[in-house]
């Protein structure tokens, strides 16, 4: 089991008592390699590692989980396209993992309008790109990541077609942060943000620098499994210009 990480707090709790996971990203930014994600989930102490490597068969990234286990591979083609994932037995492409997702969201207007414009016509859509996967409870919930801003490094929002309770209660906790956090967790039906990844970096205690963290409501293993892989394959994408 890995050490417990010396970060500056333990997982925070919510306005109706829901846990908030976090994970702190160290590492040089590079999504793929060398990236560390370090925190806790469900008050339990965890370690997230991506490390890639050019092997005589291609590229691939080992992804582990405190230290000992291999949660996934991603097997790159050409060295840098998306290829594809393998978890447990099971292989499939990458593209699964940043398949469409919504195109647009629409931005409520200030509760105050100064203009004689209807406050319908005064919503403001802001086009996000997003790309979805399909994870959760029977691996039949779908999610996905969306951008959010035009200036790297990138936020992402995350949602859900089915929004079990606990998720909706966290989108509460983040409902002021839509705009100034740059990578959001959403639930789709009703919509509603379960997670959020924000790029700023600030200094950690015994740690040093951390360049982003993600605060997520949810405690199923295979989502967070998942949403990290479709996450590192969101950054990369947006990263690299594909």
């Amino acid at each position: 089991m890995a050490d417990k990480p010396s970060t500056s707090s333990q997982p925070r709790t919510g306005g109706e008592g829901e846990i908030i996971n976090e994970l702190y990203f160290t590492g040089q930014g590079d999504p793929r390699h060398k990236c560390v994600a370090i925190g806790y989930h469900r008050n339990e102490p965890v370690v997230y590692k991506f490390d890639t490597v050019d092997l005589p068969q291609g590229t691939r990234t080992t992804v582990t989980y405190n230290e000992q286990f291999v949660v996934a591979f991603l097997d790159w083609a050409l060295a840098v396209h998306l290829g594809s994932v393998i978890k447990g037995a099971d292989r499939e492409p990458m593209t699964d993992l940043v398949l469409p997702g919504s195109t647009e969201t629409l931005v409520p207007p200030s509760p105050h309008p100064t203009s004689v414009q209807s406050r319908e016509t005064l919503m403001t859509p802001i086009h996000l790109r997003a790309r979805s996967f399909v994870s959760g409870r029977d691996g039949k919930e779908k999610f996905e990541w969306r951008r959010v801003g035009d200036k790297h490094p990138y936020g992402y929002e995350v949602g859900s077609v089915f929004a079990p309770r606990e998720r909706r209660s966290f989108s509460r906790t983040l409902t002021n942060l839509v705009m100034s956090s740059p990578t959001q967790l959403f639930s789709l039906d009703p919509e509603s943000r379960i997670a959020r990844y924000d790029p700023t970096p600030r200094e950690l205690p015994k740690i040093g620098r951390a360049y982003a963290l993600l605060e997520y409501g949810f405690h199923e293993e295979n989502l967070i499994r998942d949403a990290l892989l479709a996450l590192c394959l969101n950054r990369w994408i947006d990263w690299r210009g594909m």
